[in-house]
């Protein structure tokens, strides 16, 4: 069908989205930080008779991103889709006091705040800038982010969590402001709430399998989305999400 490229794609619902692309016929470029770990989510993907390019991709450090986006210039030439699916969340970090650091206010570290709001609401924007070339050479090229509900202003009713809802917040205007830009060069943008899902991430209560909110997303929003809609705030069902 096309090119796509997957940030954060190792494990978890990256390594999904990389699986259902494949399926659907997708040229996928699997990316982690270590050429280890693409490599090995490469030969899973192999054993299921799926074959996908593994590349190393550090979404933190620019000099990365270049080096990605040279390559691809070269093997690829376009890029259909990008799917901005790397992230951090302090409640994750094995170092001791960091998810206290971003939630709580009475120990609330600014470095930290800042760190999550870089990583997962800045540099997805970045890695565009690198690869616009390669989507500019497609004809109906997407670049779809993937946030959160705790990124929703209107819907935040609970206090604390200041660095994951601010970084998925900053994500969400980055992309807004990025996608009124890149519309004239014919390049769309979304943000999507890729729901609970059941990953390390969510957790094994969650409402939905990877399966399912991948799967959603791929039909409701890669295959409908265009410029009319870019910009704009999904549900991983194809619904609008409330800023």
């Amino acid at each position: 069908m096309g090119h796509a490229l997957v940030t954060g794609a190792s494990r978890g619902m990256g390594l999904e989205w990389c699986r259902q692309l494949a399926r659907r016929g997708d040229r996928v470029v699997l990316t982690a930080r270590s050429a280890g770990k693409a490599e090995a989510a490469a030969a899973r993907l192999a054993e299921e008779g799926l074959e996908v390019l593994p590349r190393v991709l550090d979404v933190g450090d620019e000099a990365s991103m270049a080096a990605l986006a040279g390559r691809l210039r070269e093997e690829l030439g376009h890029l259909d889709l990008v799917v901005n699916n790397a992230g951090i969340n302090p409640k994750d970090a094995k170092a001791p006091g960091v998810f206290e650091s971003t939630f709580q206010l009475a120990k609330l570290d600014p470095d930290e705040v800042l760190r999550c709001i870089r990583l997962n609401g800045v540099m997805p924007v970045v890695l565009v800038k690198h690869l616009l070339p390669l989507l500019e050479a497609a004809e109906q090229p997407l670049v779809l982010s993937i946030s959160s509900w705790l990124g929703s202003i209107g819907a935040k009713t609970m206090g604390g969590h200041y660095g994951y809802a601010t970084s998925k917040a900053a994500l969400n205007m980055m992309n807004r402001a990025m996608a009124l830009q890149l519309k004239e060069k014919g390049v769309a943008a979304v943000v999507v709430n890729p729901g609970w899902v059941q990953t390390d991430m969510g957790g094994a209560k969650a409402e939905l399998t990877p399966e399912r909110a991948i799967g959603g997303m791929i039909a409701n929003v890669v295959e409908k989305v265009g410029l009319e809609e870019t910009g704009e705030f999904f549900q991983w069902d194809g619904s609008r999400h409330p800023w």
